[in-house]
């Protein structure tokens, strides 16, 4: 995904969204009844956390987070979505463990 939008510090915003992802799914065990709520939560969980990070106040974020059970099979997901290549990124961030893995998809517009 976009990595060199002029002045979009996208190493701490995909940082930050490693973190999130970190602390809200180590340790949980996939349970597919439960797993669209939790998503909707880390997906809100990473937008306060980007919303309140330094330098992004002038983005509105829009997060997409797919969790599924990890048993060993490979999956990829892409996507993009810039408006305006000049200030607008893209960013991915996987989570991995034994149970499952989740792909946080984030799109940051600037709002001029």
């Amino acid at each position: 995904m976009a990595e060199a939008v002029r002045g979009f510090p996208a190493a701490g915003a995909r940082a930050a969204i490693g973190e999130v992802l970190k602390r809200e799914l180590e340790g949980v065990q996939y349970q597919g009844d439960r797993m669209a709520e939790l998503g909707r939560a880390v997906g809100a969980q990473i937008n306060e956390r980007l919303a309140a990070e330094a330098g992004l106040e002038r983005y509105k974020f829009v997060t997409s987070v797919t969790i599924f059970q990890n048993t060993g099979q490979g999956a990829h997901m892409g996507c993009t979505a810039v408006w305006d290549p000049a200030a607008d990124v893209a960013l991915q961030e996987t989570f991995t463990s034994d149970s499952i893995r989740c792909v946080a998809a984030v799109f940051a517009v600037c709002v001029y």
